[in-house]
């Protein structure tokens, strides 16, 4: 396969954020979900859930709801400034960071230098640990796959240009690619 970049079409972004966005927002509605429990666990030993608990079960939700509206417009800037590479020796996801919008520059920039989290991602075929064809994307990950962070895999939608030649492509090679039934 020949080296050209793959980016998200314009026509199915809208559809990748919000299956972006969906997935976020269980991610953490699960987390604040725990979190209620457990403090209604805590406040009503001491008799207290009856008052506690109704603000702020009301001011959680809110939260949760102005994270995921924002995060539309966010996943939205990245998704249009991503481009994924899959060759016969290379896969790469390449974000071109300087055409980010502020809000996502200052975070692409604090994640890395907090937590190691890497937008761009690129290894060698090589050194690919395993693939799995999903109905929504693709999913590479190599051998140093951290699972806190996400650095190690690279994650290609269904919604990029070309999705099944390069479907087809990694089905092709599959022993290549260590790809998974």
């Amino acid at each position: 396969m020949r080296k050209t970049g793959h980016r998200i079409k314009n026509e199915e972004l809208d559809s990748y954020v919000k299956r972006e966005a969906t997935r976020n927002i269980k991610r953490i509605g699960g987390f604040m979900a725990i979190f209620v429990g457990l403090m209604f666990m805590f406040t009503y030993s001491y008799h207290v859930h009856g008052i506690i608990m109704l603000p702020l079960t009301s001011m959680l939700s809110v939260i949760v709801l102005f994270i995921y509206l924002f995060s539309f417009n966010q996943i939205g800037n990245i998704a249009k400034k991503t481009t994924f590479f899959v060759t016969a020796t290379k896969v790469e996801k390449l974000v071109a960071k300087g055409e980010l919008n502020l809000a996502n520059q200052f975070a692409q920039a604090r994640n890395e230098a907090r937590y190691g989290i890497k937008s761009d991602q690129s290894f060698p075929v090589s050194e690919i640990e395993s693939t799995v064809i999903k109905p929504y994307e693709i999913v590479i990950k190599n051998y140093d796959y951290n699972i806190l962070n996400g650095n190690g895999k690279i994650v290609i939608p269904k919604e990029i240009n070309d999705f099944y030649v390069v479907k087809q492509f990694i089905t092709e090679n599959a022993t290549k690619f260590k790809l998974q039934s």
